[in-house]
C-alpha cells in the first residue's frame, strides 16, 4: 500500500447513525463508571477515617447516682467522676482525657431527642472522651475491672462492635459498587464488539477490495481502532462533564445531613486526578477492544 493510501480512511467506520448511537451509549457508560468509581474511592476514604477516629479513642460513661437526696447524689456522682478521671489519666497508652460538658452532650443527643427536649433535666451519664496514643495496647478486660473497682456505675465502650458493623456495611457497599464497575466495563466491551462486527458485515465488500489491493488485517483493524478511540475519548469527556456535578451534589447533600460518618467520605486531589484521566482510559480501552475485535473477526472470515 502506498503512503497516500495509508493516510486515507477507506472504510466508513463512522456511519452517522452508528456513531451517534455509540457516542450516546459510551457517554452513559462513562458517566456511570466515573460516578461509581468516585463512590468506591469515597468508601475507601470513609473506612480509613472511621478506623482512625474510632479506634483511636474510647468512651467511658459514669451513670449518675440516683437515691433520694439530690444534693448527696450529685456529690457522690462527682466524687466517682473525679476518681475515674484520675484512674484513666494514669492508664498506660492514654494520650488525653476530656470530660464532655453539657453543651457537647446536648449536641450529641439533639439528633435523637430533638431541640425541644431539655437534656439537662434527663439523667444523662457523664462522658469521658479518651484519646489513645498511636502505639497504645489497651487491655480492655483489665481496664473494665479497674473501673468497676472504683464504681459499678462506670462502663467503657471501645467502639469495636460499632466499627465492625460499619466496616461490614462499607464492605457491602464497596462490593456492590465494584460489581457495577465490572458490569459497565464488560457491557461497554460487548457494545464495541457488536458495533464493530456489524460495521465489518456492512463494509465487507470494501474490505475484500482492500485485501485484493494488498491491505493486511492489521491495517484494517487500525482504522477501526482509531475510529473507536475517538468515540471512547469524547464519550469519556462527555460522561466526565456530567459526572462531576453529580458527585459534587451528592457530596453537598451528604454534608447537609450533618452525619459525621458521611463527612468522612471525602475525595482527595489524587482521587480527582484519577477521575480526570478516565477519558484517556476510555480511549485506550476502546482502541484495544476494537482492534482485537476486528483482527479476530477478520481471521475467522478468511
Amino acid at each position: 500500500m502506498n503512503r497516500e493510501l495509508m493516510r486515507k480512511n477507506e472504510i466508513p467506520t463512522e456511519d452517522e447513525d452508528t456513531s451517534l448511537f455509540m457516542y450516546v451509549l459510551s457517554s452513559i457508560y462513562m458517566y456511570l463508571f466515573v460516578v461509581v468509581l468516585a463512590m468506591v474511592m469515597a468508601i475507601n476514604t470513609m473506612v480509613v477515617n472511621w478506623e482512625k477516629d474510632i479506634t483511636g479513642s474510647i468512651t467511658v460513661q459514669i451513670i449518675p447516682v440516683e437515691n433520694e437526696n439530690k444534693r448527696i447524689d450529685t456529690e457522690k456522682t462527682q466524687e466517682q467522676l473525679n476518681r475515674v478521671l484520675q484512674f484513666m489519666e494514669n492508664v498506660s497508652g492514654v494520650k488525653n482525657v476530656q470530660l464532655l460538658d453539657s453543651k457537647a452532650i446536648e449536641k450529641l443527643m439533639t439528633p435523637w431527642l430533638g431541640n425541644k427536649v431539655d437534656v439537662n433535666a434527663l439523667p444523662i451519664p457523664q462522658l469521658l472522651d479518651i484519646q489513645l496514643k498511636n502505639d497504645a495496647n489497651i487491655n480492655y478486660d483489665e481496664l473494665t475491672i479497674g473501673l468497676h473497682k472504683i464504681t459499678p456505675n462506670a462502663s467503657i465502650d471501645n467502639h469495636r462492635l460499632w466499627l465492625n458493623r460499619l466496616l461490614k456495611f462499607a464492605s457491602s457497599l464497596k462490593t456492590l459498587a465494584l460489581s457495577v464497575l465490572f458490569m459497565v466495563v464488560v457491557i461497554c466491551a460487548f457494545s464495541i464488539y457488536y458495533s464493530a462486527r456489524t460495521s465489518l458485515g456492512i463494509n465487507m465488500n470494501t474490505i475484500e477490495i482492500l485485501h485484493i489491493m494488498g491491505a493486511q488485517d492489521d491495517y484494517i483493524a487500525r482504522q477501526y481502532a482509531r475510529s473507536y478511540a475517538k468515540i471512547g475519548f469524547f464519550s469519556g469527556v462527555i460522561g466526565l462533564m456530567f459526572a462531576i456535578p453529580s458527585i459534587i451534589l451528592v457530596r453537598k447533600y451528604g454534608i447537609s445531613t450533618g452525619s459525621g460518618l458521611l463527612n468522612g467520605a471525602g475525595l482527595s486531589g489524587f482521587h480527582w486526578f484519577i477521575m480526570m484521566t478516565t477519558p484517556v482510559l476510555s480511549l485506550g480501552y476502546s482502541l484495544i477492544t476494537a482492534y482485537y475485535t476486528v483482527r479476530k473477526s477478520l481471521e475467522k472470515m478468511c
